[in-house]
């Protein structure tokens, strides 16, 4: 479906075109393990209040930034985006349903740390209940969660 495709590449280019092609692929991933976990679409799972902040969040600086026609970046998102629809997307977060970036969170008395499988401690969302997650793996500065 067209708007599958078309907010799945906005999605992905948006959350993550600085990680490049593995950056936004694993973005889809979790789009799509959510699509397949609610029984929703691709569509339906990018435009959730809240759960993409690049397209639902208000102040958030990326609802500004659209892609230009020949961005390179964007070109890779519509091809991966074009692939998940089609079923092709191979996926990189071992079926992750949950992603953030750690450096994006602020340091303050609401955050909280865990610690990785590989000893290093990030920083985790204060929002969110580490009991409640099973870390799967870092994809382009993103760490991957599956909810339990």
């Amino acid at each position: 479906m067209f708007a599958d495709d078309a907010i799945l590449a906005l999605t992905c280019w948006r959350e993550n075109r600085g990680g490049g092609y593995t950056g936004m692929q694993s973005v889809s991933n979790v789009i799509q393990n959510r699509a397949k976990k609610h029984g929703t679409s691709l569509y339906q799972e990018c435009v959730k209040p809240l759960q993409f902040s690049s397209l639902t969040a208000k102040g958030d600086p990326e609802l500004t930034l659209w892609p230009k026609p020949d961005d390179a970046q964007w070109l890779t998102a519509q091809q991966i985006a074009a692939q998940a629809v089609d079923g092709t997307l191979a996926d990189l977060t071992m079926g992750a349903d949950l992603y953030y970036n750690p450096d994006t969170i602020a340091r303050d008395s609401n955050h909280k740390n865990i610690e990785l499988p590989d000893g290093q401690t990030i920083a985790f969302p204060g929002s969110w209940n580490p009991a409640a997650v099973t870390y799967l793996t870092t994809i382009a500065g993103h760490a991957f969660f599956r909810e339990k």
